[in-house]
């Protein structure tokens, strides 16, 4: 560390005697080159400091040694210790053809590490050196004096005691009408409730005020009269006593003590009270010690007391927060769960249990990102810590309220006007298909960009830097284009499928065919997939990635399917001419492929057919060689009537007539077109004579219409006891004579006798049974 301190004082000292414009600033001369024609005032300061370390024999030794080093063969080591000079820009200028790209991303985090090392090592230096030199106080190397001390402290025990009683008897005045204020919030609801805080609020303030004015008052007046004014050890004391006391005003609006009517925050009597009476011992001890002990120190001692100072009281102040944070990280994670089972949401759950999992972690970031900023900038600190405070909490309220509003979005879906969820009711259906997924990336992306902002207010990465930059401009341009790409793609895909719904939507004199509607449905898919395969392009385009390949590359590969799948191909050919031919259409009745049922869906290879049973078919159009379509232009019911042969035919025509005319009478009257067709007997069956008649309907209705007919038909048939004949066989036996003539005596109940000749004696016996 020596040595790091010992480097930076000599190249601080060259590169003042090269016409640096200001002293004080090391970095900057460190990084910035000059002329030696261009002197200023400064350059015999530098000359000075200098000397002064060339004359000390330690430093000198240290110096030469270091200088003998350099010189010896280890070039760089200059360039490491000026920074990001002008001479390792040289250098990387020179080496940069000889570099890949992958050893100079090597090298540029080699040299993040060693940066973040050297910040390290800083902190670290310089936290020695603060305890070093309260180690030289201690010791008495450094006189104090005293009577510069006494007068210091009488003065700010004056100022003090004067404005802290005017504050107190302010606050006396107050509290008499707190109860008359606590009561009407104690019964008014929660804008009431919220008011009178606010007027507390005020009220608490401005007796901080007078406390603060009575203080100067008594300050102008005090040592020295009006003609010296107020000293500077006056004014750093009012300064801390008006800012500890707008610090308790704070503390006092969150947690409202002894005042739990007018308690916004979920806290009971005694967390609130705790918290309170904890916070309000810090906030004393941090102001008073960084606001008044440390600047008196500095005035009645000095500096090196006032930065030891300064160190102890940043640190105690970060210990005493953490061991606090420590102990009660659970108790405030149970709190926050207990309290998040009262919320109606389980989006506010949610969130609530999930802040109470992860206060500590970011308490414990807040507080060691301060004591850095402390150690690493003392003298403007408080200017950095309360700029980056309020910045940090103004982002994390914007980005807790983005992600609350998305993720209702996400939760709640799009709802779109009930005008026009009627008119397009896929459209609430499309953007809440797509809409959400789009808000969780959005959502991903606050919350990142959330950290990468707090990292950067806090100077730990200079993220806003780096988008200004080339690298950062090119990076965020190409990927917002390629976003827009991808937003403009949907916005145009959405519009084009909104208005195929509105083509597709039957209204007051447009009825929407069948064939409209299957080319609508084949123009949907093929656009969609065009604009995904555009847009992808694009987008890849925009992002840097060379698309040529990629559209050469599926040209091959379309080429080799082609050939591969030749199957596929002539589904593909064979479809669109069967679409061109306006042969299917959806809701059509076909029989394709030896397969009869109602078009279900059509792609641009097969079609989806479900039969009479209720099974789907999926038929590839290459196995397509005939389409009987029975739903073009008209249909016709095709009655086939059987009577018995001894019926009267004009007399069951009329009766079928009769039959057409009663169906003519109910609502089937809109679906048949003309009169009945009769056509009159067109076969003789083995049963029954065939009389056929023809009525012609709309298409798809023949068969509802056949249903209705012939209960019409078996109706005026029963009306008019015609017959309508079934099957009947008659069979005929070809038996012998007489065993036909013993048959009938048998049915008839005797035995006829028979012409048998009788027998004579000459004749056998047995033979009279022949």
């Amino acid at each position: 560390m020596k040595i790091m301190r010992l480097c930076l004082a000599v190249f601080f000292g060259f590169f003042l005697l090269s016409a640096v414009p200001a002293a004080g600033q090391t970095e900057s001369a460190a990084s910035s080159g000059g002329s030696a024609s261009n002197e200023t005032p400064d350059v015999k300061q530098a000359s000075e400091a200098l000397i002064k370390i060339l004359n000390d024999p330690k430093s000198r030794d240290e110096l030469i040694e270091l200088l003998e080093k350099n010189a010896g063969g280890e070039p760089g080591a200059a360039d490491e210790g000026a920074g990001d000079g002008n001479a390792a820009d040289t250098k990387e200028a020179s080496s940069g053809d000889a570099v890949s790209a992958g050893q100079s991303f090597v090298i540029r985090v080699g040299e993040y590490t060693r940066a973040l090392a050297d910040e390290i090592g800083v902190i670290l230096d310089r936290s020695r050196h603060s305890l070093r030199g309260l180690l030289l106080v201690l010791r008495g190397d450094i006189p104090i004096k005293w009577d510069r001390v006494q007068e210091v402290l009488l003065q700010v025990a004056i100022v003090l005691t004067v404005a802290y009683a005017a504050f107190l008897a302010a606050q006396f005045v107050a509290r008499l009408i707190y109860p008359k204020m606590s009561v009407r919030a104690r019964y008014g609801g929660g804008l009431m409730r919220a008011g009178i805080l606010m007027v507390t609020t005020t009220i608490d303030a401005m007796t901080v005020a007078i406390g603060l004015g009575v203080g100067y008052m008594v300050a102008l007046t005090g040592f020295g009269g009006l003609e010296t004014g107020v000293t500077i050890q006056e004014s750093l004391a009012l300064n801390a006593f008006f800012i500890t006391g707008m610090s308790n005003v704070a503390l006092r609006f969150v947690f409202a003590p002894k005042r739990p009517e007018l308690r916004l925050l979920p806290f009971s009597d005694t967390g609130a009270d705790y918290w309170y009476s904890r916070l309000r011992i810090y906030m004393y001890w941090n102001n008073f010690g960084v606001f008044l002990a440390v600047p008196a120190a500095n005035l009645a001692v000095s500096f090196v007391l006032g930065n030891a100072l300064r160190f102890i009281i940043v640190l105690t102040g970060m210990i005493y927060l953490m061991v606090l944070i420590k102990r009660n990280r659970v108790s405030v994670r149970e709190g926050a769960k207990a309290y998040a089972e009262t919320m109606h949401t389980t989006l506010a759950q949610r969130a609530l249990a999930n802040l109470g999992n992860l206060w500590h972690v970011g308490a414990y970031g807040y507080i060691i990102a301060v004591f850095l900023v402390w150690v690493t900038r003392p003298f403007d600190a408080t200017t950095i810590i309360l700029r980056a405070t309020a910045l940090s909490i103004v982002t994390i309220m914007a980005g807790m309220l983005l992600s609350l509003v998305m993720t209702r979005a996400i939760k709640g879906g799009i709802r779109l006007p009930e005008d026009i969820h009627q008119k397009l009711p896929a459209l609430q259906y499309r953007l809440n298909a797509f809409v959400p997924r789009l808000l969780k990336i959005i959502r991903f992306v606050v919350f990142l960009g959330t950290i990468l902002l707090l990292l950067d207010i806090w100077g730990l990465l200079a993220v806003i830097d780096w988008f200004y930059s080339e690298t950062g401009s090119a990076l965020v341009s190409s990927y917002g284009a390629a976003i827009m790409v991808l937003l403009v793609a949907f916005l145009v895909w959405l519009a084009v499928m909104s208005w195929v719904d509105l083509r597709l939507q039957s209204r007051a004199g447009y009825i929407v065919s069948a064939r409209e509607r299957t080319l609508f449905q084949l123009f949907r898919n093929a656009f969609t997939i065009i604009i995904m395969v555009m847009a992808a392009l694009l987008a890849l385009s925009e992002i840097g990635v060379n698309i040529g390949p990629l559209i050469a590359g599926a040209g091959v590969v379309g080429l080799a399917i082609s050939f591969g799948a030749q199957t596929l191909v002539k589904d593909i050919i064979t479809g669109a001419f069967i679409q061109i031919e306006n042969a299917i259409n959806e809701g059509d009745v076909v029989t394709v492929a030896g397969i009869t049922g109602t078009v279900e869906g059509i792609t641009i290879r097969s079609v989806r057919i479900r039969d009479l049973d209720g099974t789907t078919h999926i038929i590839p159009f290459s196995s397509v060689d005939m389409v009987s379509n029975f739903m073009r232009g008209f249909s016709y019911h095709v009655a086939l009537i059987g009577v018995s042969y001894d019926t009267d035919i004009a007399y069951a025509k009329e009766a079928m007539v009769e039959a057409f005319r009663r169906l003519q009478e109910t609502d089937f009257k809109s679906k048949i077109f003309g009169d009945l067709e009769m056509h009159g007997v067109t076969m003789f069956g083995a049963s029954s004579i065939d009389i056929r008649a023809r009525i012609k309907t709309t298409p798809g209705d023949q068969w509802s219409v056949g249903r209705a007919y012939n209960e019409f038909i078996k109706q005026v048939f029963d009306e008019r006891n015609i017959e309508i004949p079934f099957p009947q066989v008659t069979y005929h036996a070809a038996t012998p004579p007489f065993a036909a003539e013993d048959a009938l005596q048998k049915v008839g109940g005797k035995k006829k006798k028979t012409d048998v000749p009788e027998p004579t004696d000459d004749a056998p016996p047995e033979e009279d049974g022949r």
